[in-house]
C-alpha cells in the first residue's frame, strides 16, 4: 500500500540499491572496529543543534539526524559507526493505518479502540513493488498525518522485527523518508544485528 504517495518512491528505490552496494563491506567493518574498541566517535555535542532551549529527546534526535546527514555526506566507517551506535533501543514514530475507516467511540469521555479494530503499521511502497517500513525520528519529520490519526512508539528493535516477521511484505526500513531518508535494507539489518549478537556475547563472556 502506499502511504505517501508517489513523490519518494524512486528515490527511495535508487537510495536502496546504491546503499546495498555500498554499505555492505563498510558496515561490516564498520562494526568490527566497534567491537574491537578502536573506534572513535565525535563528541554529541557537536552535532548538536546550536539553540539556547532544547529538551533531551529533541536534543538526541537533532544529534542523530546530523549523524545520518554527516554519513551520506562522507561515507566512511566512522561516520557509519556513528549512526549505528545509536540506533539500538532508540525509539521512533510509525504512522499507522486501521481495518476501520473510524477505529476509535467515545466511552466516558475517552477514544477508546472498538471492538474488532486493528491498528497495523503503515508502509511504504515503491514502483518496482518493493516495500518499506517508514519510521520517524519526531513528528516534524512526518510531514504529513498518520492514515489512522494514531501514531505508533516502538523501539528499533520492534521495528526490524516487523521486517523480519515473514507476514509482512516489508524488504526494508527507512528513517524519515521525506528529510534524512537513510534506508536499512534487510540484508544489511541482519549484518548489523549478527554483530551486536557478537558484541553482546562478548560483554557476557
Amino acid at each position: 500500500m502506499g502511504l505517501f504517495g508517489k513523490k519518494k518512491t524512486e528515490e527511495v528505490s535508487r537510495e536502496t540499491e546504491r546503499l546495498d552496494s555500498e554499505m555492505r563491506d563498510e558496515l561490516s567493518k564498520a562494526y568490527d572496529e566497534l567491537i574491537s574498541g578502536e573506534a572513535k566517535t565525535d563528541e554529541a555535542e557537536e552535532d548538536a543543534p546550536k539553540e539556547n532551549t532544547v529538551d533531551a529527546a529533541d536534543f538526541e534526535n537533532e544529534v542523530f539526524k546530523a549523524k545520518i546527514r554527516k554519513f551520506k555526506e562522507a561515507k566512511t566507517q566512522e561516520t557509519l559507526i556513528d549512526v549505528i551506535q545509536l540506533l539500538a533501543g532508540r525509539r521512533f514514530l510509525l504512522p499507522s493505518v486501521s481495518n476501520m475507516k473510524n477505529p476509535f467511540e467515545n466511552k466516558n469521555g475517552r477514544p477508546t479502540l472498538k471492538k474488532g479494530a486493528v491498528l497495523n503499521p503503515a508502509l511504504l511502497s515503491s514502483q518496482d513493488k518493493k516495500t518499506y517500513l517508514p519510521i520517524f525520528t519526531d513528528e516534524d519529520a512526518m510531514k504529513q498525518k498518520s492514515p489512522s490519526g494514531v501514531v505508533l512508539k516502538f523501539n528499533f528493535e520492534q521495528c526490524v522485527g516487523i521486517v523480519y516477521n515473514k507476514k509482512n511484505p516489508v524488504q526494508a526500513i527507512v528513517i524519515n523518508p521525506f528529510t534524512e531518508n537513510f534506508i536499512l535494507s534487510e540484508e544489511l539489518l541482519k549484518q548489523v544485528f549478527k554483530e551486536v549478537e557478537k558484541q553482546t556475547e562478548n560483554k557476557n563472556a
